[in-house]
Formats: C-alpha cells, structure tokens, sequence
C-alpha cells in the first residue's frame, strides 16, 4: 500500500533574502486556489493611546494604490469571482491578516493585486473619510448593546491603559478615530509593513514551482520592513470587582465574566486548556455551563467560555444572557459550576467527545483549500511546524485528563473574576 506523503513533504516552501516566506501546496482535486497570510502589522505595534491606526491601515490597503483606484481593484476582482481581504484588530494584537480566493487560471492576477496593494497602497483622502464616518457609526450602534457594553466596562477593570487588550470608552474611541488622519496610515504602513514578517500561504490547483517563482518576482525587491520580534506583554494582576451599567428600555442584560489568563497559543499546555475550557463552557447546548444554567436551571438565553491566547496572553472569559431578574442567580451558578469543574476536572467521557469534536472539525476545515491554506498558515505563525498538521489528532488525543484538568486549574481561578452586568436593572 502507498505511504501517504505528509503535508510536510508535500509543501513547497521558499524564503526570499528579504525575508518574506512563501509556501504552496498543490492541491489539484477543483480549479481554484486559497491564500492566507500575515505579517506583523497588528494593534500591538501601533502607538498605545491610537492602536486604531493599525486596522485603519489594514481596512483601507483595498482603497486604492498608485496605479489603480478602490473600484478599479474591485471591478478586477470581481468580474473574474476573486477576493482579497486585510484585515487587523484586537483579537491578534500581532497580526495583520490576508486572505485571498480566486479559480486556478486567474491566479496571476490575484496575485499581481495582492503584492501591488501590498507594495503600494495609496490610502486616498476621500476614502479614510467614508471608512472614519462608518467606524463612528458602528461605535455609537455598539454603544446601544448590552454585550458590547459589558465587554469594553471589563477589559477596561482588567488591563490598564497602554495594554492591547485595554478597551477605550465609546467616545474616547470616536475621538480617537475622527482624529486620524492620511499620514497617520502612512506612517505606520511604512513602519510596519513589509517583506521580513511577511508569510504567505497558497493552496489549490497550480504549479508549486511557477507560482514561487512567480511570487518571488512579485515580493523579492520589496523592503525588508521591520524585524519580526514581538514585544513581551505582562499579563495583569486580576481584579475581582464587579460593575453594573444601567442602561435604558433592555428586555434583555448581558453579563461578562472575565480575568486575566497567561495561557499563550505557543503553550505546551494550550491543547489540554482548549479541551478542558470546550466541556465547560464552549457550546451553550452541550457543554457543562451550558447544561446546568441554561437547560436545567432555564437563567440564560446563552452562555459561553473561551481562552483569547494568542502570541499575547489574553482574558479568560464568560459571556452570559440573562433577563435582568435572573442576572444574580446566574452569575452564582456559573460561578459554582466553574468552581466544580477546577475542583475536579472533567469526565473521562467529556474528555474523549472534545477529542473527538476537535478532531472532526480538524478534519473538516482541511477538506477545503482555504481551510488548509489558513491550517499551514496558523502551524507556521504560532511556530507550530508543518508537521503539526500531520500530528494533530496524535497530539490532541495524547492529552490526559489529569493533564487537562491540571493546566485549566493554573489558569482559572474562580475567586478572581471582574463581573461586568449591562442592561435594564432599576424599574421604576
């Protein structure tokens, strides 16, 4: 029987003396290719009082370069049923994403916009305005919902200003966002943008050799740009308080329940925290949150728990709906069920159905070119290796429950949680 060859094998990669690293894997099975990528262009590198600058910068790269305007790039994209897209914000306080589809024999030109908007973006006056009234608007609309309101009140009791995660008030933001100006994005593209962070990624019906050549003719006289280090960021001291905003006419209220966690994607112990974190909290059907104070105690709508980790550290984090009146009982059920779980883990069968779940969507996402483009892409980003593709069932299911229950245990604690409740408390 034919060995199957590993993703490792099948990849063909090239780094470029700029530093830019390119990888592409031949997948021949339908007439179309994916792209991801990044570079490091993230909220991180952006001046700590305006981390808007960076995805302002990101949004704006389609708006037009020297030669071509917004709609002469779209119009050339979309007649062909191609898609770029440039994205940064504060989930990955590093990166700015790049994501790219087109059919295989419209490659060339995806992948002549993607480095001339790359290379030369022109950031037109006109545009950043509509792009800065559109960003005001969202603003105040989130401003008007109980969840956005919680999320931003708690990341603010938890990290201090200058942090990433830090989140600015509703009106410091639009403040924030009506200042930028042209030079601003200017500025920080030629700070931050360039070939040494640049990674990307291309899957689908082509020849691995052409298309590296291809690129390198595109990408290799292109500016080194910045290093790739990324700066340490602390991770707080936590601050158990809780805080209720009230706000007007809500049927509905929105609590946070949030701390500061040091778990890092690059964690030897991120796996085991991602399994023990799905059986308690990650679906609101099945998952132990969800069953006990949704299903059986019928306090919330809905309820979740997750991990941001990233290269930063992020927040440990539980969203709950509620109607007002049953916001206290809630929290204190949520706040027992977590207590149980650090204090005795999960089940051996909760344990065996998140490795069955993680591996099937695994699996799933790795049917398509796109899933496969971003799965390299991720490996590579967070220093996993090619070869975590090829061993990532191996090493979920090498997960022990001890191990799980252990590393959930480092990183959560019950006592320590900043509860941030927004919505219609106080009747008249």
């Amino acid at each position: 029987m034919t060995r199957r060859r590993s993703f490792e094998e099948q990849i063909h990669q090239r780094r470029l003396s700029n530093g830019a690293e390119l990888l592409v894997l031949e997948n021949h099975f339908n007439p179309t290719v994916a792209i991801s990528g990044s570079l490091h262009g993230g909220p991180l590198y952006a001046p700590a009082d305006r981390r808007v600058i960076a995805s302002m910068t990101a949004e704006e790269l389609l708006k037009g370069t020297q030669s071509r305007s917004k709609l002469q790039i779209a119009e050339d994209l979309e007649s062909r049923g191609a898609s770029l897209s440039f994205s940064s914000d504060s989930s990955d306080p590093v990166g700015t994403d790049i994501a790219g589809a087109a059919l295989s024999r419209d490659v060339d030109l995806l992948l002549d916009r993607l480095a001339e908007i790359l290379r030369s973006p022109s950031f037109p006056e006109e545009e950043l305005e509509k792009e800065k009234k559109r960003l005001v608007g969202a603003i105040r609309q989130q401003q008007d919902q109980t969840s956005a309101r919680a999320q931003d009140a708690a990341a603010r009791r938890i990290y201090p200003p200058g942090h990433p995660f830090h989140r600015r008030t509703g009106e410091e933001r639009i403040a924030r966002v009506e200042s930028l100006t042209r030079a601003d994005l200017e500025a920080f593209y030629a700070a931050r943008y360039g070939a040494g962070t640049l990674r990307l990624v291309v899957v689908g019906d082509v020849d691995a050799d052409r298309l590296l050549g291809g690129l390198e003719k595109r990408l290799s006289d292109w500016r080194r740009g910045p290093e790739p280090a990324i700066p340490p960021v602390p991770v707080p001291s936590p601050v158990p308080v809780k805080e209720t905003i009230e706000m007007p006419d809500k049927a509905n209220a929105d609590v946070i329940l949030a701390e500061p966690a040091a778990l890092t994607r690059t964690d030897p112990s991120y796996l085991a925290c991602a399994l023990a974190n799905s059986a308690l909290g990650q679906s609101s059907l099945t998952s132990r949150l969800g069953v006990r104070v949704r299903d059986t105690e019928g306090l919330t709508y809905g309820i979740h728990s997750s991990f941001h980790a990233t290269h930063v550290p992020g927040p440990f984090v539980v969203s709950v709906t509620v109607k007002p009146a049953s916001r206290d009982a809630a929290v204190a059920s949520t706040l027992d069920e977590i207590s149980r779980f650090v204090e005795k883990g999960m089940t051996e069968k909760e344990l065996a159905d998140e490795k069955s779940s993680r591996i099937g969507k695994f699996m799933v996402d790795m049917a398509s070119n796109s899933g496969i483009a971003q799965a390299i892409d991720t490996a590579l980003y967070y220093g996993l290796g090619l070869s975590y593709l090829d061993d990532f069932g191996h090493r979920v299911n090498a997960v022990k429950k001890e191990e799980a229950d252990a590393a959930f245990a480092r990183m959560v604690r019950p006592d320590a949680f900043t509860i941030v409740s927004a919505g219609t408390f106080s009747r008249p």
